[in-house]
C-alpha cells in the first residue's frame, strides 16, 4: 500500500516515517525538506511588499509569497500521483486546495491534530474531505459531535531506553518555549527547590526582543537546544516537568517518552489521573503554586507500569490505529 505522509514539523516526522516503512508500506513524504522562502533584499520582493502595504493595505505579502511557492513546490510533487492512504498532521496548516487535489488522488484521507483544535479551529472548516478524523484532547471530540472525532493522544517512539537512576544528576528538568506563564512557573520551582535542597535545571527559549537572563536553574535564551541535547538532559533529570497549556488538556510528547523510559513526571494536567497508565508514585500533579508532597514524590521509587499498557501507546499502535490498518489496540481519551 502507498501512504502519503504530510506534516510541516520535520523535527518530529522522522520516527512516524521510519515505523510506516518498518510496516511495510510505501511511502511517499510530500516535504522532505522546506522550500526556500522568498529573498526579502531583492528588489521585486521589495517593490511587492511596498505595493502591497501601500496601495493594497495588505501587510502580509511575504506571507502569501511563502504559501505560493509552496503550493507549487506540492503541485510538482504531488503531479501524476495516486495513493492509498493520506497521512495529514495538523492539516489546518495547509491550503483548501492542496487538501482538494490530495484528496482526488487518494482513496483514505486521514487528519490528526496534536493540538488542540481551539487554537487551530480551521480544521473544521476541511473535515469534509476527511474519511479519519483524529485529535488528542478529549473535549474537542465532546465539543464538536458532529464531525465524528476519534480519540488518538501522543506516542512514545524510542526503543530498549530505560531510565538510569545511576545517572541522575538533578532532580527536575523542563525546556520549552517561554510563555510568561512557565516562566513564572519556572521560577516557582526554583524557588521550592532551593529551600528543600533539590536540584532545578530549566531551559526556556525566548524571542529576539526580550532580554537573556539566566539563574542558578533557570535559563531563559534565545537558542533552543536540539533533540539529542533535550535527550541527554532528560537522561539525567529523576523527574521530567511539563506546562500544559490552557487551551488543550491533551498529554505531552515528553511524557510517553517518561512512560516508556520508567520515568518520573510532573505537570499540572490533571487529565493524567484518567489514564490506565496513572500511578501516584510516577505522575505528580501541582498547579506549580503548591508543591506539598513533591520532595516525598522524589523519593520514591519508580512504580512500574504493566508493559502491555506501556507498549499501546507506542508508535507502532499508534500508527495501526490512525490508520485503521491491521490488528491494534483502540487508543482512548478521557
Amino acid at each position: 500500500m502507498k501512504v502519503l505522509y504530510v506534516n510541516k514539523n520535520l523535527n518530529l516526522s522522522q520516527p512516524i516515517v521510519d515505523q510506516l516503512v518498518k510496516m511495510g508500506f510505501e511511502v511517499d513524504i510530500l516535504i522532505e525538506s522546506l522550500p526556500p522562502v522568498p529573498d526579502k533584499t531583492a528588489w521585486t520582493h521589495k517593490v511587492g511588499n511596498i505595493f502591497s502595504r501601500l496601495i493594497l493595505k495588505d501587510k502580509n505579502y511575504f506571507i502569501k509569497k511563502e504559501k505560493q511557492i509552496f503550493e507549487r513546490f506540492a503541485e510538482k510533487r504531488l503531479k501524476n500521483k495516486s495513493y492509498d492512504i493520506a497521512f495529514f498532521i495538523r492539516a489546518d496548516m495547509f491550503s483548501e486546495k492542496l487538501i482538494k487535489k490530495v484528496r482526488r488522488q487518494t482513496k483514505k484521507m486521514v487528519s490528526y491534530q496534536w493540538d488542540g483544535i481551539n487554537m487551530y479551529p480551521k480544521i473544521l472548516e476541511y473535515y469534509k474531505y476527511f474519511d479519519r478524523k483524529l485529535v488528542f484532547d478529549g473535549k474537542d471530540i465532546r465539543k464538536y459531535p458532529q464531525y465524528n472525532l476519534l480519540p488518538l493522544p501522543i506516542y512514545h517512539y524510542t526503543e530498549n531506553i530505560f531510565h538510569d537512576p545511576a545517572k541522575e544528576e538533578f532532580d527536575l528538568f523542563y525546556v520549552g518555549v517561554g510563555l510568561d506563564e512557565r516562566i513564572k512557573w519556572a521560577h516557582n520551582i526554583e524557588t521550592y527547590s532551593k529551600k528543600n535542597d533539590l536540584k532545578f535545571k530549566a531551559i526556556l527559549t525566548i524571542p529576539e526582543f526580550r532580554e537573556e537572563k539566566k539563574t542558578e536553574s533557570v535559563s531563559l535564551q534565545h537558542t533552543g537546544i536540539s533533540l539529542s541535547e533535550n535527550e541527554q538532559y532528560t537522561q539525567k533529570a529523576k523527574a521530567v516537568v511539563d506546562f500544559k497549556m490552557n487551551t488543550h488538556n491533551g498529554v505531552a510528547f515528553r511524557f510517553f517518552e517518561c512512560l516508556k523510559q520508567e520515568q518520573k513526571f510532573v505537570s499540572n494536567n490533571q487529565n493524567l489521573r484518567d489514564y490506565d497508565f496513572y500511578h501516584p508514585d510516577n505522575i505528580f500533579i501541582t498547579d506549580f503554586e503548591d508543591f506539598t508532597g513533591l520532595k516525598e514524590f522524589l523519593q520514591k521509587p519508580y512504580h512500574k507500569i504493566n508493559r502491555k499498557i506501556v507498549e499501546k501507546y507506542g508508535i507502532k499502535n499508534w500508527l495501526k490505529y490512525a490508520l485503521d490498518y491491521g490488528d491494534y489496540e483502540p487508543l482512548n481519551l478521557p
